[in-house]
């Protein structure tokens, strides 16, 4: 038996002229589905984190607006990445304590004109949620909580599903 010698050629990328590199199909080794998003973040379609989380606020406004009524449809809902003043309320914190400040998950306030403003923070709200299959939950109890304080009642009265 004899061989007879080939001719290599030039391959892109790699180190060895005429050589490509393996491709390892991925595969699902433990029979929990694939792992990442379905749409990769290049593609027209994907969703960036600010959109979900805006996707998210808009859900919980329209839930809430089920419950009560024309009332939320007069507020004015926004969605910022940090709360305004933060390293004033971290100086707070530090020197009174988590229990005294103001949870800066969200605001309350109203405009010059008397619109109510409810200004949800995405990054708090972020650092908190354990999982994100749960962001959505989260928002919708910052937004039942913001809601609450402003009319003056427990959240529990505006949406007795209501378990924080």
């Amino acid at each position: 038996m004899s061989f007879e010698p080939i001719a290599v050629t030039g391959g892109a990328g790699t180190g060895v002229p005429g050589v490509q590199p393996a491709r390892h199909a991925r595969r699902d080794r433990r029979g929990r589905g694939l792992r990442g998003p379905l749409l990769p973040g290049v593609l027209p379609g994907a969703r960036t984190r600010n959109e979900r989380f805006d996707d998210h606020l808009a859900a919980a406004v329209e839930r809430l607006a089920e419950l009560c009524g024309p009332a939320v449809e007069q507020a004015r809902f926004r969605a910022t990445m940090v709360p305004e003043g933060l390293e004033e309320r971290l100086e707070l914190v530090r020197v009174w304590g988590a229990e005294l400040v103001e949870d800066p998950t969200g605001t309350t306030r109203r405009d010059p004109d008397g619109t109510v403003v409810i200004t949800i923070h995405r990054r708090p709200i972020e650092a908190r949620c354990p999982a994100p299959s749960l962001l959505a939950d989260l928002v919708y109890g910052v937004v039942v909580e913001q809601w609450a304080a402003l009319t003056g009642v427990a959240p529990e009265s505006v949406d007795p599903d209501f378990h924080w």
